[in-house]
């Protein structure tokens, strides 16, 4: 899976959000990061799409909101 693969939703100030990147290093998970607070238009694409809440996570198609770690890694195939 390339890193263009998994993007990663956050927000500088959000626990969960760190909490999801730092399991995804730990996992040598490859992933894009789009800080909502730094750049609204990231805020934007995901409110367009109907999510309101980071961290949100695509993988590929798919995407999953908030720290569910067991269905992350589902999805990444670990």
């Amino acid at each position: 899976m390339n890193k263009e693969s998994v993007i990663v939703y956050s927000h500088d100030q959000c626990e969960k959000s760190k909490l999801l990147k730092n399991q995804l290093d730990a996992w040598g998970i490859e992933f894009v990061e789009k800080d909502v607070k730094e750049n609204p238009e990231h805020l934007k694409n995901l409110q367009d799409q109907g999510i309101f809440a980071t961290p949100t996570i695509f993988i590929q198609d798919t995407y999953i909101q908030g720290l569910q770690l067991d269905r992350i890694k589902k999805e990444l195939g670990l």
